[in-house]
């Protein structure tokens, strides 16, 4: 019988956020992996392996800041991104999970790094992303998301040097679900809030900071207690 690794609810998040009804302002990309842990698996390590202690909640943060700029005709808009902040973050409980995530302080990176995204209906399309630096250069994806069986999905890797592309390849390998985005257009005075994880009677929601941080939001419904980007409600039985 294989071992369990991990509770089911476990997943990789990602949201982007920006200033609406502008042409330019600023843009935050959060991406998080929570994660839970099966008890027998944790209960395991921890016996076998006594200076490696695994808790039984996870998150692993990163968040990205800088600046958007919408394109005036189309509805398309460019993220460019100048800093990077990190954290990982344990608990053995989902409240003292949230307790460290908000204790704990974010590492700081400098980062130079674009996206292009396509609002088409209520999905936003990652068409166009890249980075650059002073070891790997400048590297450039663009994608066309295939649409139906004579349109295929297809990535085109481009490396440039001086603005002049050097190297290319196409790729047809990406998992292209990865690049669709759910679109929402938040209301200026709710609460926007995202439900990621339930186990028995508590259930974890996440609460985008910066799309809520823009205008006078209501506060968490009753029952439900905030905890820095996220919201707690635990059902009495």
């Amino acid at each position: 019988m294989n071992p369990t690794v991990f509770k089911d609810g476990s997943s990789h998040y990602r949201c982007v956020q920006w200033e609406p009804g502008k042409l330019t302002g600023y843009v935050e990309k959060i991406e998080f992996s929570f994660i839970a842990y099966d008890p027998n698996f944790a209960n395991k390590i921890n016996s076998e392996f006594g200076n490696e202690t695994v808790e039984l909640y996870k998150i692993i943060w990163n968040r990205k800041v800088g600046k958007f700029q919408k394109d005036k005709v189309e509805k398309k808009y460019l993220f460019h991104y100048n800093d990077s902040y990190f954290k990982e973050v344990r608990g053995n409980s989902i409240q003292s999970l949230l307790e460290n995530q908000i204790a704990y302080k974010e590492n700081k990176t400098p980062i130079d790094e674009m996206e292009v995204f396509e609002i088409l209906g209520d999905t936003g399309n990652l068409i166009e992303e890249g980075n650059r630096s002073d070891i790997g250069g400048e590297n450039r994806w663009s994608h066309n998301i295939g649409s139906n069986q004579f349109i295929t999905s297809s990535s085109l890797f481009a490396k440039l040097k001086n603005e002049t592309t050097v190297e290319e390849h196409v790729s047809t390998h990406y998992d292209y679900s990865q690049l669709s985005y759910e679109y929402n257009e938040t209301e200026t005075d709710k609460l926007f809030f995202k439900p990621i994880f339930k186990e028995n009677n508590i259930q974890l929601y996440f609460v985008p900071p910066y799309t809520n941080g823009l205008t006078t939001k209501t506060k968490e419904p009753f029952g439900y207690k905030r905890m820095g980007d996220f919201l707690l409600k635990e059902e009495i039985k």
